[in-house]
């Protein structure tokens, strides 16, 4: 059974005229910009966010053409919240607001159900506390509904469900950790998707994987993370949370369980789109940079410029912005939609976990070389084998492995023709 999604209708409050992003936000939140509100100022008025004039203008306005909400493309104090919600009688969402109320919505699993909720908690406290302070009794248009007694009450039960909310996401990060351990002990290797969102990331891992995952030309279509194997190999695939510039600390803190995925990756594929104009995308990828930090270091770093068909005569300047900026292993042109350039992806990332020493043998075709064959096909990278009256193996191990593997092999019926070779990714 389908639920009817409810389109709300609302009106745009902007100090620049920079709103491309602020409208996708809101089309991805379901709300409808009715019309569009624009004042040049240097910086907010700090009592309406908009002057004073204007804020009377918007009386006029908003009897005369009403709205279900009103958006401020940028981040109100608290202060500025309550005037504009109690003097406009509607209610009202700065940027964050609005991308809460798209986690809200997209939220499905447990962890990020409880995410979203540690991050709109936290956005809520210092409303509360303007809330306490200034509020007369009477009904608010906004999530402050119930007048100064019933939001005092409310207050403090946003402190003790924060604590709650914190404890339960301990306990799941521990969980986290349990589950990357044991993948590392079945000897599978991490590739994490991050990028800004809406860059195509949900795209590349169904084109990858073959599997089915949410895509949609949306922001946010994914909230959590979805983890898929990559056909036969040992490499998983995990797809996370998009990222947005000029997200506030307690938001990022509140993912941080997500984020652990893309931080503990052994290899992290920054999906950028390159269809935008190049000055949007230095932006992006900015933004990007500020929340990977130095938890992610250029040599755990592979940059995919997605939608690159859409224009390949900008790729030059495209992965000279990227390379300056992050300085990742190595930037790579690809289309998610057509499947150009995604294969050589997978083999950078293929020859990226490719253990370093190859190791070549030959022995009878028997019991006992069924078995090691079998272990080695557990444990390391086989990549090719050929059986007759005997069999001809080449698998790849790491350095470390070697002399043990080596005693096994040559215990081996019939074994000969046994060498092994340095072949390290120079790149690496």
């Amino acid at each position: 059974m389908r639920v009817a999604v409810v389109v709300r209708k609302g009106i745009l409050i902007s100090l620049d005229r920079d709103v491309a992003e602020m409208e996708e936000l809101c089309r991805s939140a379901d709300v409808e910009i009715i019309y569009e509100v624009m004042q040049r100022r240097s910086r907010p008025d700090q009592s309406y966010y908009i002057g004073r004039g204007r804020y009377k203008d918007l009386l006029t306005l908003i009897a005369e053409r009403p709205v279900d909400i009103m958006i401020i493309n940028g981040e109100l104090k608290p202060s500025q919240h309550f005037n504009l919600e109690n003097g406009l009688k509607i209610e009202c969402l700065d940027r964050i607001g609005v991308v809460l109320d798209i986690f809200t919505s997209r939220a499905e699993s447990r962890e990020s159900k409880l995410q979203v909720e540690l991050a709109r908690l936290k956005y809520q406290v210092p409303l509360m506390r303007e809330w306490v302070h200034s509020a007369k009794a009477g009904e608010h248009p906004g999530f402050l509904g119930g007048g100064e007694y019933a939001v005092d009450v409310y207050y403090n039960m946003i402190r003790r469900r924060i604590a709650q909310v914190e404890e339960e996401l301990q306990g799941l990060a521990r969980d986290g950790v349990l589950r990357r351990e044991v993948r590392r002990y079945k000897g599978f290797r991490t590739v994490c998707l991050a990028g800004y969102t809406n860059a195509g990331k949900s795209s590349l891992m169904r084109k990858v994987t073959g599997e089915e995952v949410v895509v949609a030309d949306r922001m946010f279509s994914t909230l959590g993370t979805t983890t898929r194997r990559v056909g036969s190999t040992k490499i998983l695939l995990t797809d996370t949370v998009g990222f947005l510039r000029g997200l506030p600390h307690f938001l990022v803190e509140s993912f941080r369980n997500t984020l652990q995925d893309v931080f503990t990756a052994d290899l992290v594929v920054l999906v950028v789109d390159s269809s935008e104009p190049l000055y949007d995308v230095s932006l992006k990828v900015e933004a990007v940079r500020e929340i990977l930090g130095d938890k992610v270091p250029g040599n755990r770093l592979l940059v995919a410029l997605n939608k690159s068909d859409s224009d390949p005569d900008r790729m030059g300047d495209m992965i000279m912005m990227v390379q300056d900026t992050l300085d990742p292993m190595a930037v790579l042109t690809i289309s998610a939609l057509t499947g150009d350039g995604v294969e050589a992806l997978m083999r950078t990332i293929d020859r990226y976990f490719r253990p370093p020493v190859i190791v070549r043998f030959t022995a009878s075709n028997g019991s006992a070389t069924a078995t090691e064959v079998s272990r080695l096909y557990d444990s390391f990278f086989i990549e090719s084998i050929e059986y007759s009256n005997v069999v001809k193996v080449v698998f790849r191990c790491t350095s470390d492995d070697l002399e043990v593997i080596m005693d096994r092999i040559h215990s081996l019926p019939g074994i000969k023709d046994v060498s092994s070779e340095d072949d390290s990714f120079i790149d690496r």
